[in-house]
């Protein structure tokens, strides 16, 4: 399944970058989110390619066809790679996300570009997938409409945050 968000912000493409790679920030936003045990177990900068690492605990309404594969509550790890900024300011990157236990992959493309009036578009694209033959495609469209739920709330979490509220 494919999943994607396309977002535009009202703050330039260096300050929407630091509200969605900065470890207080996300530890913050998570928390918002509902999720719980939240850290950052990963960020570092070298050569202008930022990459953070998080790691959290996830609740999600298991639908009974889903119970085999997973939980309440998965424990999630995300990396997040960002390459260097263009002179414009612009970011790409890949993201990707396991759950320890759950048989689904998930991962994508990042990409931060500057708008009309000091504004940002963040878009986000990538690809759920299964391998369990009968039912994995119909876990990964779960997964995947679940991803694009949090998509949502992260970005009205960055709406938010970036307002100064």
């Amino acid at each position: 399944m494919n999943v994607a968000s396309r977002h535009t912000y009202s703050a330039t493409p260096a300050v929407v970058f630091a509200a969605m790679t900065t470890p207080d920030v996300l530890i913050e936003k998570y928390t918002a989110l509902g999720h719980q045990d939240v850290t950052i177990v990963e960020w570092t900068e070298s050569a202008g390619v930022v990459r953070v690492t998080s790691k959290r605990k996830v609740p999600m309404e298991v639908p009974g066809f889903a119970k085999r594969f997973l939980n309440p509550l998965n424990t999630v790890e995300q990396t997040d790679e960002w390459q260097p900024a263009t002179a414009k300011g612009e970011r790409h990157g890949t993201w990707k996300v396991s759950a320890s236990g759950v048989p689904v992959s998930v991962g994508g493309t990042l990409h931060l570009v500057a708008a009309p009036k000091g504004r940002t578009v963040v878009e986000i694209t990538g690809d759920v997938s299964c391998s369990i033959p009968l039912l994995g495609g119909k876990l990964a469209s779960y997964v995947g409409a679940d991803v694009e739920r949090t998509m949502r709330a992260e970005e009205a979490f960055n709406d938010t945050y970036l307002a100064g509220g």
